[in-house]
């Protein structure tokens, strides 16, 4: 009976909460973008951006991972209570969208089929065949020691002796979120990455390639299961190196850069085609925000890579629309970031 308790609630922390929390931006985006998936994604992201400003302090101050559990925990539930009342209204929304499926040809349903079909596969075999990888020494070595000892980035990973705050790593906690939800379900993090999170971000990420297709295809919905079946085939044999987009995502999409390449990267173009717009929705601003910050929780890159991106977007997006304002606005969202970098800067 502890076991089913403990694998619900990491389920649960896996698969209603994210989609919860994408109530928050989901509400103030046009009706293309209201659908089940976008809200799934916006909620992953929303989750990375508040643990990203919850968890830097508590871990530059040294402070132990038990206060961070309970801070962060308390600041999700306040988001989730907000969130559900604030979206309550969607659910019309979504009923709406799956009603529309029943009206889909019968070979775009097929479409569809295979589609799902091969990222069951994937998820399936993402761990049955568990590739063993050599950065999990680091990753899956700092979710266990801040589990075990109460501390954040106190601890040499390979020994497990007391050391200096690793400044390194300490603006990108994606291996103590990973402890979070271990402390939370009683599920070790070794588990939950390999095989929780392992199919679970899968989901995450073809979620955010769905909403690709939805806007490059607006106009054209019968091919998104073509669109969807290319890019799954193409993750099945991308692995030609170790370095790829897609060897990452099937064999360590739990670590930080996997969550780079795989959903911060791709879901950084989905806000950027969206802002590119002529009219531009208020949920998106909020989910492109949350993006930039999420690069920080995921790599310590994104520092350059963030604001880099972001300040090409802002001067082509800028003289596209001929407007300053515009092109100053977009790269002010990614402010929170470099303030991160400068701090970053200054504890190194």
């Amino acid at each position: 009976m502890e076991s089913i308790i403990r694998w619900a609630t990491l389920l649960v922390l896996v698969l209603p909460v994210p989609f919860f929390l994408g109530f928050i931006p989901v509400k103030h985006m046009n009706r293309l973008q209201k659908t089940p998936a976008m809200t799934y994604v916006c909620g992953w992201f929303v989750s990375f951006f508040l643990f990203e400003l919850t968890a830097v302090p508590f871990i530059l101050l040294e402070w132990s991972f038990m206060a961070l559990v309970i801070a962060y925990t308390c600041v999700v539930a306040a988001a989730l209570v907000l969130s559900a009342w604030k979206g309550r209204h969607l659910w019309k929304v979504y009923l709406e969208k799956i009603r529309d499926v029943r009206d889909m040809p019968a070979h775009v349903k097929a479409g569809w089929a295979v589609f799902f079909a091969i990222v069951l596969f994937q998820m399936i075999y993402a761990v049955l065949y568990e590739y063993y990888d050599g950065d999990d020494a680091y990753y899956i070595a700092t979710a266990v020691l801040a589990d075990s000892f109460d501390t954040m980035y106190l601890r040499d990973t390979y020994t497990g002796y007391i050391y200096p705050l690793d400044t390194r790593h300490a603006f990108s906690p994606t291996p103590i979120y990973q402890a979070w939800m271990s402390r939370l379900s009683g599920i070790p993090p070794a588990v939950v990455a390999h095989s929780v999170l392992a199919p679970v971000w899968l989901l995450f990420l073809y979620c955010i390639y769905g909403q690709l297709a939805n806007r490059l295809l607006w106009n054209r919905k019968n091919y998104k299961p073509a669109f969807l079946i290319l890019i799954a085939v193409w993750f099945l044999y991308g692995n030609i190196s170790l370095y790829t987009t897609e060897t990452f995502a099937m064999t360590r999409i739990w670590q930080g850069k996997g969550i780079m390449a795989g959903m911060v990267v791709p879901a950084l173009f989905l806000c950027l085609l969206y802002l590119a717009q002529e009219k531009v929705s208020q949920g998106m601003w909020m989910l492109f925000i949350c993006v930039c910050l999420s690069g920080v929780f995921a790599t310590s890159v994104s520092f350059m890579i963030i604001p880099t991106m972001t300040g090409v977007a802002s001067v082509l997006l800028g003289w596209k629309k001929k407007s300053l304002k515009f092109a100053a606005e977009l790269f002010l969202c990614c402010t929170p970031c470099i303030l991160l970098a400068v701090c970053y800067l200054i504890v190194r």
